[in-house]
């Protein structure tokens, strides 16, 4: 998995190289640890905030070239605003702010994780580290070469003076498994069609054993014999066949109740025999978002050894034109045995959805009452499903 930025947690005495950031308040005033290691930069900081009308509002930056003082080829002071109105999210975007001040290339960086009253928690300073890796992230894997004045990627080895070491450590080691899921979905998201279809989806979703996951692909011949007619019709008018993806993380209690995820996974939508306008349909490679969305929770929920049952289910199809494509006025059955009219093919969405949940909740299901019987997955189209939105606490 590319990563564009190596973090680390240093103790506040480590001396400070390459790029230095640093956090103040609407009134310009540092910590402890930060003023020391200012030294007398603190006073250019001041004359900077004067010139440039930087008053330390949340999110804004001031960038000094060469401080005076210090051994930092930069200093970047981020502002956090009032000290009073600073939320746990907000660290996360402090993170990304400082790293959308860094510029292309292989700079050491130095990060004081401390407020103007004090370190930063733990929790928090991990926010930051994961807000830097988030905003990082760039897909460029098939560029051969950049526009004038294009960024490349950032590489840079960051470093994040903390009060505790050994806790912010442990809890960076719990988000930035959050984090190399989110990462997941977009390089799912972001890869062009001809290289993503439903089968290399499916493959990739498959990676996911290797953390614990029980992951089984369906193909066309299973999905033809469980029903699914919703779904098959969407996917016949490509060449690339359909998949149905289950992926069942066990780390809760036997038989509990599983979490269940489904995810949308159209890997390119042209809209079908009703086809869509041309303009912007290069971004439909992206119809395949929920999916991704599903993978990249599920790899976070194994890697961080979540206490939580949980089902995730993806359905995979390209929905395109071509002479096997199924029509307006056509009728297909769904996997419930309910018949469904195509009145637009381009409402594939709903078909897609309309067979995934079924196979989802059989597995829900199965791991309730168990597997040794075999259960028929038309039974349960009313199968209970949920979302926790804490999950990933777990």
């Amino acid at each position: 998995m590319p990563d564009a930025v190596k973090v680390g947690f240093v103790p506040f005495s480590t001396a400070p190289r390459g790029i230095l950031v640093v956090f103040c308040d609407d009134t310009l005033k540092f910590g402890a640890a930060t003023g020391k290691a200012l030294g007398a930069a603190a006073d250019q900081v001041r004359r900077a905030a004067a010139t440039n009308r930087f008053k330390g509002k949340s999110g804004s930056t001031l960038d000094i070239l060469a401080p005076e003082g210090i051994k930092a080829s930069r200093l970047i002071v981020v502002g956090i605003g009032k000290r009073s109105a600073v939320k746990g999210n907000d660290f996360l975007k402090f993170g990304g702010t400082a790293a959308g001040k860094l510029h292309a290339g292989k700079d050491a960086v130095t990060i004081i994780a401390e407020l103007p009253n004090g370190a930063m928690k733990p929790a928090q300073a991990a926010a930051v580290a994961s807000g830097l890796r988030l905003r990082a992230y760039k897909f460029d894997r098939y560029k051969t070469r950049k526009k004038d004045g294009e960024d490349a990627a950032l590489h840079a080895d960051v470093s994040l003076a903390v009060a505790d070491v050994a806790a912010a450590r442990k809890a960076f080691s719990s988000s930035a498994h959050i984090v190399d899921g989110v990462i997941i979905a977009r390089e799912l998201v972001n890869e062009p069609p001809n290289v993503l279809y439903p089968v290399e989806f499916a493959r990739r979703a498959g990676e996911l054993r290797k953390l614990g996951v029980d992951v089984e692909i369906l193909d066309v011949k299973a999905m033809t014999k469980l029903g699914m007619g919703a779904l098959l019709g969407v996917a016949q008018g490509s060449t690339r066949p359909g998949r149905t993806v289950v992926m069942r993380w066990n780390g809760g209690k036997k038989g509990e109740q599983p979490v269940a995820f489904i995810g949308k996974g159209v890997c390119f939508d042209t809209g079908g025999i009703s086809i869509k306008p041309s303009g912007s349909m290069e971004d439909m490679k992206g119809d395949m978002g929920g999916a991704a969305c599903v993978v990249g929770l599920m790899h976070a929920l194994a890697a961080r050894k979540a206490k939580v049952n949980a089902v995730g289910a993806i359905g995979l199809v390209e929905n395109m034109p071509d002479g096997n494509a199924q029509r307006p006025g056509d009728i297909v059955t769904s996997m419930s045995g309910q018949t469904i009219e195509i009145i637009n093919t381009d409402a594939e969405g709903r078909l897609v959805l309309a067979d995934v949940p079924l196979v989802c909740g059989q597995e829900v299901q199965a791991e309730i009452h168990g597997r040794s019987g075999h259960t028929d997955r038309r039974d349960h189209g009313g199968a209970r499903h949920r979302i926790c939105r804490n999950v990933l606490q777990q």
